[in-house]
């Protein structure tokens, strides 16, 4: 949410969003990106499904 200016229900899209794209679950989604916020590391896929997911939320605020 606070990566991508989001509010809870625009997070929970783009997480599902990313999920979805990635063929990874949901829950390893979550795990994934609570482990980044420590160790700063996130497969480059994930990243790049994650950026554009949160673009897609911006275009479509708008």
């Amino acid at each position: 949410m606070a990566l991508g200016r989001l509010r809870a229900d625009q997070a929970r899209t783009v997480l599902t969003e990313v999920s979805q794209r990635t063929n990874v679950t949901l829950y390893r989604i979550a795990e994934l990106l609570t482990a980044w916020a420590h160790t700063s590391e996130l497969n480059l896929g994930i990243r790049i499904a994650l950026e554009e997911a949160i673009r897609q939320q911006h275009r479509t605020r708008r």
